[in-house]
């Protein structure tokens, strides 16, 4: 086994975590980590899984990644480096993991309880601080997952995963599916894909004999249970 390392206070400056954080509060917070090594290609939590802790990277890289919507690709979302919190979807309450993450060298790691986390470093109860960051952080985390999700996908998918997002935010529920209120052009659709008019064009008239969307005057209609099936993931 690697040599283990020290960890203190010199370690954490050394490293440039929590370089906010006084010596007195690292003083308090360090009884709290377990040093774990861990082996390279060894899992640390898989996507979908409940978030139960929080990790600090203190030698060696780890990997953040998630599968494509067909399940064969890997898609690389982050390295982490010495020094760096990850996990930190366990400071949300009731939060799952977003990402796999994954040792991608031979590493250290040190491993501590958010509620722990939180009442040693900032004095104040768990329950509140995740309160805040479930209202403010966790929509840049499920933007980020979307974004990343996204990249893997094909265009009729990202062209069906815009418009499942579309009718969320922005439509209104019918008989035939959910009406989209904004008025949107061909143009428009393609910026939101990054693809050409043209090519986004084909895709709709596809879409149209799958019945995914319909016509309705100038208006859409979005019919999401044959989205979701052509873009293969859910939003």
């Amino acid at each position: 086994m690697a040599r283990t390392p020290v960890l203190n206070v010199i370690t954490l400056r050394r490293l440039k975590a929590l370089p906010w954080a006084t010596d007195h509060q690292l003083e308090k917070l360090l009884p709290h980590f377990i040093l774990q090594h861990i082996e390279r290609q060894t899992s640390l939590f898989s996507e979908g899984e409940s978030s139960q802790s929080l990790y600090l990277l203190i030698a060696g890289a780890v990997k953040l990644s998630l599968r494509s919507s067909q399940g064969e690709e890997e898609i690389l979302v982050s390295l982490i480096a010495p020094g760096e919190f990850f996990g930190i979807t366990s400071l949300m309450t009731g939060m799952t993991r977003g990402f796999h993450g994954e040792a991608f060298s031979d590493c250290w790691v040190a491993v501590i309880q958010p509620e722990q986390f939180i009442s040693t470093l900032l004095g104040i109860p768990f329950s509140s601080f995740s309160a805040l960051m479930s209202s403010t952080v966790s929509r840049w985390e499920d933007l980020l997952y979307r974004y990343t999700r996204f990249q893997g996908l094909n265009l009729p998918q990202r062209l069906a995963l815009a418009l499942l997002e579309l009718a969320r935010k922005f439509g209104v529920q019918d008989a035939r599916g959910v009406i989209l209120i904004l008025q949107l052009t061909h143009e428009d659709l393609a910026n939101l894909v990054g693809a050409s008019r043209q090519k986004v064009t084909e895709h709709l008239k596809d879409l149209e004999r799958q019945e995914a969307i319909l016509r309705d005057g100038r208006r859409l209609i979005v019919v999401p249970e044959k989205l979701q099936e052509i873009a293969g993931v859910g939003i």
